[in-house]
């Protein structure tokens, strides 16, 4: 007997979107449990090998929690807001809403014909307004804080601004040591300075505390792209996407100042039931690292010297010296 794949496939199918058989419900007594894969870029004709690949694994473990007794949450979307999408659309001259639009119809169609079991209720796309307006909340959020070292949490700006009129930053510092706002004589100021700054200034130094900021940095610019490129979209001096060039540039952009809450993250890694693989990789991505300063004296004036074996030159000068403990570059 012949089997006929398609016929039962359609059928089955079928059968699961008229039951909501992946439907899942908030209210239920079994336990809970996650499967949530990397959201595709709508930005191509439809899925690649690499899509089903992983898509498959996720799938097999999400019915596997299911059949033990979990009330699974294994939801779909589409990361279509960004670089990917909008080339593609400048690339075939459609504009992206409507390129976006169709390319993830395709994706739905060759997803449902694999037969995954997600629930397309809690469906997500990225370039929906109902979605990002949450994410410019988050953005918001992180611009209207500081990250308070004595409480060891985030805590409103306008908390900020009544220390700064109450007592300076004499308890808070700046974050950044190297600070230099303004050609303030000092990076510590005491309230009566504080109230005697205009509200440029002000604005200013509040804007060096923001977990969310706007600074000046370095940059992979691509002008053909018209945009910032991460270090791993450029392949020998060109973009990854349509292999124009790329300079670096220093412009004035948005940041996050991860470096102020880096060891309540690191710390809030061991609260997560997460692989020890998972947590060592996120250890590394926060990147805490311990270190020393060292002083040497030097002997006065210093005493050039011919360069020997273990003495070193200064790169300024190319001069060598001696000090009173040790030779170095100083």
């Amino acid at each position: 007997m012949e089997y006929n794949f398609r016929e039962i496939e359609k059928r089955w199918q079928a059968e699961w979107e008229k039951n909501n058989a992946y439907k899942v419900s908030n209210d239920s007594l079994k336990p809970k449990y996650y499967v949530l894969d990397m959201f595709p870029y709508p930005s191509g004709a439809g899925l690649h090998v690499g899509h089903p690949l992983g898509y498959i694994a996720s799938d097999i473990f999400a019915r596997y929690k299911r059949l033990k007794g979990f009330n699974v949450l294994h939801p779909m979307g589409y990361d279509a807001f960004g670089l990917p999408a909008e080339q593609y659309a400048i690339d075939h001259g459609i504009h992206p809403a409507v390129s976006t639009a169709k390319n993830i119809d395709t994706f739905r169609k060759q997803l449902d014909n694999i037969g995954f079991c997600y629930d397309w209720s809690r469906e997500v796309r990225t370039s929906d307004p109902k979605y990002y307006k949450w994410t410019q909340w988050i953005f918001l959020q992180l611009f209207r804080s500081w990250y308070n070292h004595s409480t060891n949490k985030a805590e409103s700006i306008e908390g900020l601004i009544k220390i700064f009129e109450s007592e300076g930053n004499v308890n808070h510092p700046v974050p950044d040591q190297k600070f230099q706002i303004l050609n303030l004589r000092s990076q510590i100021f005491s309230s009566s300075d504080w109230l005697s700054f205009d509200e440029f200034t002000q604005q200013a130094i509040l804007m060096e505390y923001r977990l969310a900021y706007c600074g000046f940095g370095e940059v992979n610019w691509c002008e053909a792209l018209g945009t910032v490129l991460a270090n791993d979209e450029v392949i020998n001096g060109v973009s990854e996407r349509g292999g124009y060039p790329v300079v670096k540039k220093k412009l004035r952009q948005w940041y996050l100042r991860i470096t102020e809450y880096a060891d309540r993250l690191q710390s809030d890694l061991d609260t997560l039931e997460w692989s020890d693989a998972m947590k060592e990789m996120q250890t590394n991505w926060i990147g805490r690292s311990s270190g020393a300063e060292i002083l040497f004296r030097v002997a006065s004036p210093p005493t050039p010297l011919r360069p020997e074996r273990g003495e070193a030159k200064t790169p300024e000068s190319g001069r060598f010296y001696k000090t009173a403990d040790t030779v170095g570059i100083f």
